[in-house]
């Protein structure tokens, strides 16, 4: 019997893991799954996430096709948003007494389970997505080439 490949809807597989995910990253914060964990475990669920999330799009073909039919610029786009979110959660948990505290109740917690590893694999896309093609105009003809009509 040959071997079919299986079809998938891999926009479709991506857009519910994404909804899924983050969804249950905001209810364990509401429901306080984060802050009861201790805070070398609270760092190594958050590294885990980001090894997955960046495992997930290096080993996963289907994954990586789908994200690379956006154009560089808009992979570019994406990371920069996405990094600049970030970013200003983490601004705002050092502002917090107990900045690791901080990322164990919403929005920070999205910020460091869900937000983190979506930059991290953001800013894989971006730079490992093939390079846009520049446009050149076909080699002119030398107008010598062809002998003029008599």
């Amino acid at each position: 019997m040959p071997n079919r490949p299986i079809p998938e809807n891999t926009a479709r597989t991506v857009a519910v893991t994404l909804a899924a995910w983050g969804g249950a990253v905001a209810w364990g914060a509401i429901d306080g799954v984060f802050a009861r964990l201790d805070a070398p475990v609270a760092v190594a669920l958050a590294a885990f996430t980001v090894a997955y999330a960046a495992g997930t799009y290096a080993l996963d073909a289907g994954v990586r096709g789908f994200v690379h039919r956006a154009s560089r610029a808009q992979l570019l786009g994406a990371a920069a948003i996405v990094d600049f979110v970030v970013a200003l959660g983490i601004g705002s948990a050092l502002g917090h007494a107990n900045s690791l505290a901080a990322f164990t109740r919403l929005p920070l917690a999205l910020v460091a389970y869900f937000g983190i590893p979506l930059a991290v694999v953001a800013s894989l896309a971006a730079l490992a997505a093939p390079a846009i093609p520049r446009l050149r105009s076909a080699p002119a003809r030398s107008p010598g080439a062809k002998p003029a009509a008599p």
